[in-house]
C-alpha cells in the first residue's frame, strides 16, 4: 500500500513540473496534454518540464504507427475561452472511430 502511495506522490510531482495542472484554461491544458501524448507516441524526448525534443524515432518503445493527433476526432473539446463554456461537440458522423484521436 505504501508502494502505491509513494507511485501517484511521484506522478503528482511530475504533472506539476511540466507546469499544464496550473494553466488556467481547461482546453490548454487538453491541447498541452496531446501535444506531449504526440510527441511520446512519435519517439521523441518528453522531460519532466514538458519540454519536447528530438525527431520522429520508429526504434522508441512509446512509438506508435498511430501518432499523429487529428484533433476532430475527438468526440468532444473544451470551451477555448471559459472553463464554464459550452463544450465543442464534434459531429462524429458514422459514430466514434476507432484509434480516436491518432491517424
Amino acid at each position: 500500500m505504501k508502494k502505491a502511495n509513494i507511485k501517484l506522490m511521484v506522478n503528482s510531482t511530475i504533472m506539476s513540473l511540466n507546469g499544464i495542472a496550473h494553466r488556467p484554461l481547461k482546453r490548454t491544458r487538453q491541447d498541452d496534454k496531446l501535444a506531449i501524448a504526440e510527441a511520446k507516441r512519435q519517439g521523441k524526448t518528453v522531460a519532466d518540464d514538458g519540454t519536447i525534443s528530438g525527431s520522429v524515432d520508429p526504434t522508441a518503445t512509446s512509438y506508435r504507427t498511430l501518432n499523429t493527433l487529428d484533433i476532430t476526432r475527438l468526440p468532444t473539446r473544451y470551451n477555448a475561452s471559459s472553463n464554464t463554456g459550452a463544450l465543442d461537440d464534434n459531429a462524429n458522423v458514422g459514430g466514434l472511430q476507432e484509434g480516436r484521436p491518432w491517424t
